[in-house]
């Protein structure tokens, strides 16, 4: 935790820019118009007027506070605090006095050297308009304006303007009061604190991506409040929550440690190989881009606002107790620093609080943080939460989130440009000068970067070695070698730290004040992956492009767009929950056990155009194709398990439809939805549609009991299926009632293929797979199991294993609870289940399947009628007589024969 307690704040953007003079801007040559030259001078004039005039009744203010003050009783503190004031005063108003003199002799050119920019500053250089030779803002008077100023500047030994930079100070006040009112304001009497909930300040700055104006703005917004003040940004928090989890940036990484990186990753900070976003012929077809851009629109924005309202949790009860815990110390700690009865005012400073809300674990801790806070202040403390955040170009998806936290926290965004604010004017008769030549931006990301390094230091267990006092650190500061930038210009990823720490604690144990060598020697070796076809490293493009200069402009505006370059409506949105992020599945066709041909049939309809696109750019293939799939089957034979294989394997996006999904009360929007779908999976082809349960959307439209919206919701979807022909998208259906669907769709299902009842073979290979992992008795015989099976579905399987674990860990329970000896009971490392495990399990899991079920027989006639091996003539009645005992052996429930 980076805290502070203020009490003369000491602004960072003040501290970390160069200690150089700046000149006046005040140029008394506006041009050879001798109109606007009058203009000119009346305006500066009619200012320092006012100033002055502002000034000498502040003087006296202070004077009058000196003369109050009674000798002896004072201690000298106060009375230093009030010189000091009293001092700046006359110092600002002998300042404010020459320019005034010197807008009524504008011949007399003189020049000012500042320290420190001025309280006027501000005003000259955001409001004052050179063309019109006047100040711009009319809703306020200038001495208003200059009132406003004065009173935070006397108080300061350098004016506000100094410290915040580019951030109005009217923004800057807006701020501070309303945070004044909320530390003032005390908890309703009969609230719970479970219900309560207040707003937060939020302020979110384009522009510009570094920390220092947020924390200068939070600093001083604690100081005029006579508040104490405690700083977080993503980072911190990923190493306070992680470190108490178990989890760091070295070896134990996991989604709360990474989480500060992810947030770099949302505001565009982290950094990124060039050729990263040279791929940018057609974004929407590319199907990486779509994963990333649906997750983060769909499903994502709907577990985000699931977290805010206290419906979801993305960890599990253990951990969440625990990351409770240690936010809960965080504000105890906190409030334990004001250390008396009557306590100062806490503010909590978040940055990075967009970036956070962006991510689950983030949004998760600002929701945990925010309840904790509400309940300490309905407690009777005077504590409130500003948030702030930083982007130089913010994404769509940045943007979206910012109007979310508008609709219930007090969101204030501001566009700023604090490179140009911290430059020089031109000096009359010279050249231009300028003290940016290290921005303040950059200066920023690479102290941020410093300080990265430093932590994983300090994680390595070693101590801070980089110090930015340090000869070659500041040598660092001032390289303008392109390979230099990714230090000033971005934060490193998380591997290039943990690269870089390692090798600066190697340095320093073989030689004293050697660490910093190891970011040169880094800084040295220049990009991390050289472009196919680059001669030298510095090269901007490989020899032989003539359109280099065009393809590094494209990428360049591919990473500023980022995330945001999948355009959705409102309905994909909604639809877009469904897509399936293929790195969050673990299945395989390996972990399913079904007919070889059933895997290379779903294969060849899902992939095959991906891995062999020649085959289909000539004759019947480059026309036509089969439109979908059909999966069928009893229930718990794996055929949502396949679908999750295919998803994990096939290459292309998976977008899993459900009557959750498209149902809608309100008329007319199912049908909008399920024409969403269709648009959707346009945009991310190659994309599988998967409808699981298909018989409760599909179902057939003359049943009894069907209603006149399920009948206009199957004609969309079959009027928007017909109309697949120009994209990628196939639709694969699973279902364990195909008879109940709607002979249109049977149609468009050319390709049925039946996931049948495993037989004793297959359920021997299914105990395999299930129990590879697990210790088996040599008393325990698979083929046996398999035996005693029979009617037993894969899922019934699972289950049954599943109780054999959970009893032989009971069993271990049991003994340790009868253990009575002189040491601990010792669990075994891994548990071994024996025979009886399984005679437990399999009289608790009973199939779920039998040969009498009207359903297995319904299936069974399906199969003949419509599946893959149906018989060349079909019955005229239709009603399966006979059939329904030709399965494969006796004690089998099987839909299909195994044998010719």
């Amino acid at each position: 935790m980076r805290g502070a307690v203020l009490d003369s704040p000491l602004p960072s953007p003040k501290t970390r820019s160069a200690p150089r003079p700046r000149q006046s801007p005040i140029d008394p040559q506006p041009g050879e118009n001798p109109t606007l030259l009058q203009k000119y001078n009346k305006a500066l004039e009619s200012y320092f007027d006012k100033a002055v005039d502002s000034l000498i009744e502040k003087a006296g203010e202070r004077v009058n506070d000196l003369v109050s003050l009674e000798p002896g009783t004072s201690d000298l503190e106060e009375y230093t605090h009030k010189l000091a004031g009293a001092t700046r005063v006359y110092e600002m108003l002998l300042d404010s006095a020459w320019h005034l003199t010197d807008s009524l002799y504008p011949a007399r050119h003189a020049q000012y050297a500042y320290a420190s920019r001025p309280f006027w500053w501000w005003h000259y250089y955001k409001d004052f308009d050179r063309h019109s030779q006047e100040f711009q803002d009319q809703f306020l008077s200038i001495e208003t304006a200059i009132d406003s100023t004065l009173d935070y500047d006397w108080r300061l030994d350098h004016s506000l303007s100094q410290a915040i930079a580019d951030l109005p100070v009217l923004t800057f006040s807006s701020i501070r009061s309303t945070l004044r009112r909320e530390l003032n304001t005390p908890a309703p009497a009969n609230s719970e604190s479970k219900t309560l909930k207040r707003q937060v300040t939020v302020l979110s700055m384009s522009g510009y991506s570094g920390q220092a104006i947020a924390e200068a703005a939070a600093e001083h917004v604690a100081f005029f409040n006579d508040a104490d003040l405690v700083r977080l940004d993503a980072q911190d928090l990923s190493v306070l929550v992680g470190d108490y989890l178990g989890q760091d940036w070295a070896y134990s990484r996991g989604s709360l440690s990474t989480m500060g990186f992810r947030a770099a990753e949302m505001n565009g900070k982290l950094y990124r190989d060039p050729e990263v976003g040279s791929r940018v012929e057609d974004e929407d077809n590319d199907p990486d881009t779509g994963v990333i851009n649906i997750r983060s629109s769909g499903s994502l924005e709907d577990e985000l606002q699931k977290i805010k309202q206290g419906g979801y949790d993305p960890f599990g009860k253990w951990e969440s107790l625990k990351i409770d815990k240690v936010l809960d110390q965080l504000i105890q700690a906190a409030n334990l620093k004001q250390g008396s009865s009557r306590e100062k005012p806490l503010i909590i400073h978040i940055h990075d609080y967009v970036e956070l809300s962006m991510t689950l674990e983030g949004s998760m801790l600002i929701a945990r943080l925010r309840s904790l806070i509400d309940a300490t202040w309905q407690h009777g403390s005077r504590i409130a939460i500003l948030g702030t955040s930083a982007s130089e170009h913010p994404s769509d998806e940045y943007q979206n989130m910012l109007r979310d936290l508008a609709m219930g926290d007090f969101v204030i965004s501001r566009h700023i440009d604090p490179n140009r604010s911290l430059m020089q004017p031109q000096p009359t008769g010279g050249s231009q000068v300028s003290d940016n030549s290290f921005p303040l931006q950059d200066m920023d990301l690479f102290v941020e970067n410093v300080r990265n390094v430093n932590r994983m230091l300090r994680m390595l267990g070693g101590q801070q070695l980089l110090d930015l006092s340090d000869e070659h650190m500041k040598g660092l500061m001032r390289v303008t070698d392109s390979r230099a930038q990714m230090l000033k210009k971005s934060i490193l990823p998380l591997p290039e730290v943990f690269n870089i720490a390692c090798a600066a604690k190697q340095q320093e144990k073989e030689t004293d004040g050697a660490a910093p060598v190891a970011v040169i020697e880094r800084l040295l070796m220049g990009p991390l992956r050289q472009k196919p076809g680059q001669r030298f490293l510095d090269d901007p493009e490989p020899e032989g492009k003539s359109d280099s200069v065009e393809t590094q402009k494209k990428a360049e505006d591919s990473q500023a767009t980022g995330r945001s370059s999948l355009k959705l409506n409102e309905y994909e949105k909604r639809i877009s929950s469904g897509h399936i992020n293929r790195q969050n599945l673990r299945t395989t066709f390996d972990d399913v056990h079904v007919p070889r041909d059933t895997i290379t049939a779903l294969k060849l309809l899902t992939s095959l155009a991906l891995v062999r696109p020649d085959a289909f750019s000539y004759g019947v293939l480059a026309q036509d194709k089969i439109p979908g799939c059909l999966l069928y089957g009893p229930p718990g034979t794996g055929k949502t398990l396949l679908a999750k294989a295919v998803a994990k394997e096939s290459g292309a996006n998976m977008l899993e439809i459900s009557g959750a999904t498209i149902n809608d009360k309100w008329v007319g929007e199912s049908e909008k939805l399920i024409h969403a779908v269709f648009t959707l999976a346009k945009k991310i082809s190659p994309c599988v549609v998967f409808i699981d349960e298909a018989d409760s959307l599909l179902a057939n439209r003359s049943m009894l009991g069907a209603r006149a919206s399920h009948r206009s919701h199957i004609n969309q979807f079959l009027k928007e299926w017909d109309g697949l022909e120009e994209t990628e998208a196939f639709i694969m259906v699973a279902t364990n009632r195909p008879f109940d669907l709607d002979d249109a769709v049977l149609r468009r299902l050319p390709r049925r293929l039946l996931i049948d009842l495993p037989l004793q073979t297959d359920r021997a290979a299914i105990f395999k797979i299930l129990l590879k992992g697990e210790e088996l008795d040599e008393s325990v015989s698979l083929d046996d199991l398999a035996q005693r099976t029979p009617y037993y579905s894969g899922s019934d399987i699972k289950n049954a294993c599943v109780a054999a674990a959970m009893a032989a860990v009971e069993e271990e329970n049991e003994a340790a609870a009868k253990h009575t000896g002189p040491e601990p009971y010792e669990y075994p490392k891994k548990r071994t289940l024996l025979s009886h495990h399984f005679d437990k399990a399999l009289k608790q899991i009973p199939a779920s399947i039998s040969e009498d079920m009207e359903s297995l027989k319904q299936i069974r006639k399906f199969d003949e009628e419509y599946g893959a091996k149906k018989k060349n003539a079909k019955k005229s009645m239709g009603f399966g007589v006979g059939t329904e005992k030709k399965h494969a052996d006796a004690n089998e429930a099987r839909i299909r024969p195994s044998g010719p």
